[in-house]
């Protein structure tokens, strides 16, 4: 798609009278952005988002950082609480990656939501109550207690999730009927379906530049610390 665009920009520069009028060329310019972005919610809406990915990724404030945010590269984590792939992930290749890449300030992460309700309906609650964990300095062993619980979680496990990592009862209460917390839960995830993710865990490891990252590569699924050594590797030496 990309591509076509490209031709129509050439076409309109090499047919009919050429001109060097800066007001034009503005104008120009901004027919083919809306052009761009118009084949991109096209494809979007077909499933085909993955085919118009933008060149760069704008790094969401509502992101959960995890490593130095002066870090070189940073890895945006799209995960699902009850997704077994994405457990699978968080116990075997996660310790490896944050002691060799995130441990040593070669890559930050930007942890995002991605609960697929029609596979895992408890998901976008528990991804809710990671938030509220997070609020409380307590995301890592709220997570891995989440991903262990995955699709039993029950009431009582709550209870005793805030009892055992020393929460506020009541801030976490107030926390989780935020219907803030939830619309940024839902933002990841129309944010996901625009970059034409679809399966949890989904990765984009990127160079960083200022708020975006650029020559991204994409990782999913319970991917092997060698799997992202190689992507590691090849987002450094673009």
């Amino acid at each position: 798609m990309k591509k076509v665009v490209s031709l129509l920009f050439t076409a309109a520069i090499l047919t009919g009278c050429q001109t060097t009028n800066n007001t034009e060329v503005s104008s120009l310019k901004s027919e083919i952005e809306k052009l761009k972005k118009n084949q991109r919610q096209i494809a979007i809406q077909v499933g085909l988002g993955e085919l118009v990915r933008p060149e760069q990724i704008s790094l969401s404030a509502d992101g959960i950082w995890i490593g130095s945010q002066d870090a070189p590269l940073v890895m945006i984590e799209y995960t699902d609480l009850n997704c077994p792939f994405c457990k699978k992930f968080q116990q075997e290749t996660w310790p490896s990656f944050k002691e060799k890449f995130v441990d040593t300030n070669q890559v930050a992460v930007l942890a995002r939501e991605l609960p697929l309700a029609s596979l895992h309906p408890k998901a976008p609650f528990a991804a809710v109550m990671l938030r509220c964990a997070n609020q409380q300095g307590k995301y890592e062993p709220v997570k891995e207690t989440l991903f262990e619980l995955g699709n039993s979680l029950q009431q009582s496990d709550i209870t005793e999730i805030v009892t055992n990592n020393s929460m506020d009862q009541e801030a976490f209460d107030r926390c989780v009927k935020d219907q803030n917390v939830h619309s940024i839960v839902t933002k990841s995830i129309n944010e996901a379906a625009q970059l034409g993710l679809s399966s949890t865990p989904s990765f984009i490891i990127g160079q960083r530049k200022n708020d975006v990252i650029e020559n991204y590569q994409i990782v999913s699924g319970a991917a092997s610390i060698e799997q992202f050594e190689i992507a590691v590797k090849q987002v450094v030496e673009q």
